[in-house]
C-alpha cells in the first residue's frame, strides 16, 4: 500500500479495518519530517517506512503519539528517531508495560475492564499466535504543555487537550496547511463510558476544534474530512446527547448487565433473548464443540448478544472469550427460532433465544481447555457427533453435518 497525498506536505498511509490498524500520517519538512502515531506493530512501522521511501522521502525524525491505545503505540519499539507523547499517555503506557501477553491474562483484563475483547481480537489478528512478539516501548519524551516543532518550512503545533475518546489526547496542528491531526479524538469512549459520548467532554472537544482554523481534519480511522464536515457531525452527536440524556443514562446503566438487572424484576421468568453461535471448522472439515459446564452437553461456542452490540461482534467476542480462538471471516449460516429455543438454566432461569448461527473456516490460535464455561473443547467429524448435543444447538449442528447450503431460516 502506498502513501496518499492530503497536501504536498502531508501524506497518509491508510489503515486496515480487519486488524484495526489506524491511518499513519507523514508531514514533510525541509529539515525534518514528522510521523503521527507509531502504528500497531513493528510490521506496521515497516510498511509505513517502505511507503515513505517509495515516495523518495526521508524517514521521519520525530514521531508523535496521539494517545496510548495499542493500535497507535505498539509499533514504538521499531520507530526510528525521537518519539513524543502526552504525559498522561506515557503514564498509561508505563502501566501497559507490566501487562502479560497470553490469552488467559488478556481475558482477565477484559473481565476487570482494563481492556476490551475487540482490541484483543485485533491484536491476535495483527500478531498471529505468537503474542511474545509484543513489545510495549515508552516514548522518549513527554509533552506537558503546548509546544511548536520547526520542521523547516513548516511547523507542527503539539496540543495536549483531552478528547471524548481519551484523556491523554495529543493533537497535531499544521497551520501552514490548515490541517489538524487528532488520532481517535473524535471517537466515543470505549473504556470510560461504555462506547458512548459523555456530553461535557464532547462539548469541550467541539470548543477546542472550533478554535482551530483548519480545512483538513485527519483521524486515525476513516477517510479525511474537512473541518466543517467534522464539526457538523459532532454538532449532531452533541444534540443527540442532550436530547436523549435520560435515555442514554438508562442505556449506560443496563448495558453489559441487562440480564442481571432484568432478573431482579422478573425472577426466573422467561426472557426473550438474541443469541449467536459459531460453527468453527478446522482444515479437516471438523466442527469445534465445547462441553458446557452448566449442563454437560456439547454446543458450539456462542452466547447472548449484548445490548447495543452487533451480531457479528457478539459472535467474535463469544468465540474469543470461550475458546481463546480469534475467528476470521464469518458467514451467516442460519437464523433459528421456535419452541426448541427455550434454554433452562440449572439455577432456574429460563430464556427463549432467537439464534444467529455463523460459519467460520479460518481462525487464529488453538482452543483452550477447561475454561470458566467449558470443561473441554474438541473437534468432531460430521459423522461422529456426540449424542449429548445441547438441545438449543442440536438442529443447527445437524444441519451443518448434513452439509446444508445457503442460509437456513426456521
Amino acid at each position: 500500500m502506498s502513501l496518499q497525498e492530503i497536501t504536498p506536505r502531508i501524506w497518509m498511509l491508510p489503515g486496515d479495518s480487519y486488524t484495526d490498524r489506524p491511518n499513519l500520517y507523514y508531514i514533510l519538512g525541509d529539515e525534518c519530517s514528522l510521523a503521527v502515531d507509531a502504528g500497531a506493530s513493528p510490521a506496521h512501522v515497516k510498511d509505513f517506512y517502505r511507503a515513505v521511501e517509495q515516495k523518495g522521502f526521508p524517514l521521519p525524525g520525530i514521531t508523535v503519539i496521539t494517545h496510548w491505545h495499542w493500535d497507535h503505540t505498539f509499533g514504538l519499539c521499531a520507530v526510528e528517531g525521537e518519539t513524543l507523547a502526552s504525559e498522561a499517555a506515557c503514564a498509561q503506557l508505563q502501566a501497559v508495560q507490566r501487562w502479560a501477553w497470553d490469552r488467559p491474562a488478556m481475558h482477565r483484563r477484559e473481565l476487570t475492564g482494563q481492556d476490551i475483547a475487540f482490541c484483543n481480537m485485533c491484536i491476535m489478528r495483527e500478531y498471529g499466535a505468537d503474542l511474545s512478539k509484543i513489545q510495549v516501548a515508552m516514548p522518549q519524551r513527554a509533552v506537558t504543555r503546548p509546544e511548536t516543532l520547526d520542521l523547516g518550512g513548516i511547523t507542527a503545533h503539539l496540543l495536549p487537550v483531552p478528547s471524548p475518546h481519551s484523556e491523554d489526547q495529543l493533537s497535531v496542528y499544521i497551520p501552514e496547511e490548515k490541517t489538524l491531526l487528532v488520532g481517535d479524538g473524535n471517537c466515543k469512549d470505549v473504556y470510560g463510558h461504555q462506547g458512548m459520548y459523555e456530553e461535557e467532554s464532547l462539548q469541550r472537544w467541539i470548543a477546542f476544534l472550533e478554535g482551530i482554523d483548519h480545512v483538513h481534519h485527519l483521524e486515525g480511522h476513516g477517510d479525511p474530512l474537512t473541518g466543517e464536515e467534522n464539526l457538523e457531525d459532532l454538532y449532531t452527536e452533541l444534540a443527540e446527547c442532550r436530547r436523549y440524556a435520560a435515555q442514554r443514562a438508562l442505556v449506560r446503566e443496563y448495558k453489559g448487565s441487562y440480564v442481571q438487572k432484568m432478573r431482579k424484576y422478573v425472577g426466573h421468568a422467561p426472557l426473550l433473548m438474541t443469541g449467536c453461535a459459531v460453527l468453527l471448522e478446522n482444515e479437516k472439515g471438523e466442527l469445534l464443540l465445547q462441553k458446557r459446564r452448566d449442563n454437560g452437553c456439547w454446543s458450539p461456542p456462542g452466547g447472548a448478544v449484548e445490548m447495543g452490540e452487533t451480531a457479528e461482534n457478539a459472535a467474535r467476542r463469544e468465540v474469543w472469550e470461550e475458546t481463546g480462538v480469534v475467528p476470521g471471516t464469518l458467514e451467516l449460516a442460519g437464523v433459528y427460532t421456535g419452541e426448541d429455543r427455550f434454554f433452562y438454566y440449572p439455577n432456574g432461569d429460563v430464556c427463549c433465544y432467537t439464534q444467529l448461527v455463523f460459519r467460520c473456516r479460518d481462525y487464529v490460535g488453538q482452543p483452550m481447555q477447561n475454561t470458566d464455561e467449558a470443561l473441554e473443547h474438541r473437534f468432531f467429524a460430521p459423522d461422529a457427533l456426540p449424542d449429548d448435543l445441547n438441545p438449543c444447538d442440536a438442529e443447527n449442528i445437524r444441519d451443518w453435518a448434513k452439509g446444508t447450503s445457503g442460509i437456513v431460516c426456521r
